[in-house]
């Protein structure tokens, strides 16, 4: 008896330690009734972000560079991605239209004119192409922080990153280091819309720590030199964000 009881144990065990929970995954919202209505299957990368806030200066080469891995994303999962001009043509002449929506003196976006452009840009769509739903691909800088367990993972948005030092090695970090100060980092945030402004899905995914620990004299958080140029991390944040718009078999929810 005692011996089947030490096996369950382990088994127990076993399975927790493989289990890829992660408790920070973004609770998604999918309009799953009208997706399968209506579902999209030509779709256009935004210029913009949903927000109407411009990404961060030192954020903007990554995001480029992460639709463009978005764009081979969709259209490896069999969708149609029209060129993004035709967005931000029609996002470019709403914004002529009514204004700039976003004051950087202030940080502030105008809640009325993001309205107005948002409808005549998506009406523009509907009315002069045959794409179905706007992917809107917002790159942002938030907080996390790393943990003080062995390997001080930052868990946020799905996703756990180790933290990294800006000289080789880890073992430069003194043992009083405040593990949990913040420490900056990226998440992607996908939100879609038809181009009747139906709300579709949205979701985050978490891609990379934007800082590292420089460990030349008192331990501190610096930016890395290098923004998000690890393609494994990027992919999985990818993943993340689109399901279950697309979904995948290894998304750490519990079951």
């Amino acid at each position: 008896m005692l011996r089947i009881i030490l096996l369950a144990v382990t088994l127990l065990v076993a399975a927790c330690s493989t289990n890829s929970y992660n408790p920070t995954v973004y609770p998604y919202q999918i309009n799953t009734e009208l997706l399968q209505q209506k579902p999209p299957k030509k779709l256009v990368i935004a210029t913009a972000n949903v927000s109407g806030e411009p990404t961060r200066y030192h954020l903007q080469k990554a995001s480029q560079y992460i639709d463009e891995k978005v764009k081979k994303y969709l259209q490896d999962h069999g969708y149609q991605v029209a060129p993004s001009y035709l967005f931000e043509n029609a996002w470019n002449q709403a914004v002529h239209t009514y204004g700039d929506l976003y004051d950087p003196t202030t940080g502030r976006v105008d809640p009325n004119t993001w309205r107005a452009v948002m409808v005549t840009t998506a009406k523009t769509l509907h009315d002069t192409t045959d794409i179905d739903a706007i992917v809107f691909t917002d790159v942002i800088e938030r907080d996390a922080a790393h943990d003080v367990g062995m390997d001080h993972l930052a868990q946020w948005d799905g996703v756990s990153r180790k933290p990294s030092t800006a000289s080789a090695g880890s073992e430069g970090v003194s043992m009083d280091f405040n593990w949990s100060q913040p420490v900056k980092v990226a998440t992607l945030v996908v939100t879609i819309y038809s181009t009747s402004l139906e709300g579709l899905f949205t979701s985050r995914g978490g891609l990379d720590t934007l800082q590292v620990i420089d460990t030349k004299n008192t331990p501190m958080y610096v930016r890395r030199k290098k923004i998000l140029d690890n393609d494994t991390n990027i992919d999985q944040g990818i993943r993340l964000a689109f399901h279950p718009f697309i979904k995948i078999d290894d998304y750490p929810k519990q079951q």
